[in-house]
């Protein structure tokens, strides 16, 4: 299945749909490090497949790939900067001196979804699940 995001409510739907993965294709910030460094977060699984594990209204937690840690990604703040573009998100990392970096992440869909997988589960309550905005 093919993934075209637009925006950040297309975003959301996406990493609601069963499967949905990101993996990080450029990092601006570990690039510009030493080859040292640029192994070890290798190593931690920074460029790994990212699934989902739960959202909510400002953020979703991704289990990392061969790694026994989870990874938070939010969205309740400048997310205008944000930049969509086909398979695509881009991530301005907003810092308060250097240049400015991103991160971009390319996100995909299993071939064949699972017959019975059932959606990302919730980190709000039923109050805030009635409150959702995209």
């Amino acid at each position: 299945m093919t993934v075209v995001l637009r925006s950040l409510s297309d975003f959301k739907r996406f990493l609601r749909k069963p499967g949905a993965t990101i993996q990080i294709v450029h990092n601006t910030l570990i690039e510009r490090q030493p080859q040292q460094f640029r192994d070890a977060y290798r190593r931690k699984g920074l460029y790994e497949p990212r699934t989902v594990r739960a959202m909510s209204k400002k953020a979703a937690v991704f289990d990392v790939k061969g790694h026994d840690e989870t990874v938070w990604l939010y969205w309740d703040k400048g997310t205008r900067k944000w930049r969509f573009h086909g398979d695509t998100v881009a991530v301005p990392i907003n810092a308060a001196m250097g240049a400015p970096d991103e991160v971009v992440y390319r996100c995909s869909l299993p071939d064949e979804t699972p017959a019975a997988a059932p959606p990302a589960p919730s980190l709000l309550d039923d109050d805030d699940e009635a409150q959702r905005d995209d």
